[in-house]
């Protein structure tokens, strides 16, 4: 089991906890969150592998859909102890988006696809399961709200695109490395809400 493997299943667990949370908003049943938690957990990665026109992922491998519907049932059995409204669904949120998106790029490098279309798959994929859930709950999404979002998943994804294409980095290497990018720059914004308007240059 390689470390691409096992990351891709941290992430399934992190979007499918991150549906859950975000149903919990929602007078939901079990079934209806398991839903949620699973097209969460694998609506990115879907998109992803429809683009590039390769098996989508969890078609012959019933672990991503075991993961995501096993971490569903746990986190909705345990709703009582969860606060939909706490900063959880966001870092939850932050180590998805930082994993599929680094793998996202991963998989394109091995495809042969240009690094910068590369890092554009990432961010298809690291977003795409989060708009589905939050379409689906009724949230505001986050790719539309005032804080940083995108930004950090660009730069951690570009920063890896340039650690494979100039320092010949490995791969396992430089996708841990776009990965914890992603999810620093991310989890800082979440905690000291930081906005676009923040880091705009004021003309004088």
């Amino acid at each position: 089991m390689d470390l691409f493997y096992i990351l891709g299943l941290v992430a399934t667990a992190a979007f499918a906890a991150s549906g859950i949370l975000a149903a919990l908003a929602t007078r939901i049943d079990l079934f209806g969150a398991v839903v949620v938690a699973v097209v969460t957990a694998v609506g990115g990665g879907t998109v992803r592998d429809l683009i590039l026109d390769v098996p989508v992922f969890w078609i012959h491998d019933q672990a991503w859909l075991f993961v995501a519907s096993l971490t569903g049932v746990l986190a909705f059995s345990a709703r009582r102890q969860l606060n939909a409204g706490s900063n959880a669904l966001a870092y939850l949120d932050a180590m998805g988006v930082a994993l599929f998106g680094s793998g996202a790029l991963l998989k394109c490098t091995a495809l042969g696809i240009p690094l910068s279309h590369g890092v554009a798959m990432g961010v298809v994929t690291a977003i795409g399961g989060g708009l589905i859930r939050d379409t689906l709950t009724g949230r505001d999404t986050l790719l539309v709200s005032p804080e940083l979002y995108a930004t950090p998943i660009i730069a951690g994804l570009t920063l890896q695109a340039l650690l494979v294409g100039l320092s010949g980095l490995d791969d396992s290497t430089a996708l841990l490395v776009g990965a914890v990018s992603i999810f620093t720059f991310r989890a800082l914004a979440i905690r000291w809400h930081w906005r676009m308007s923040d880091i705009a240059i004021n003309k004088p």
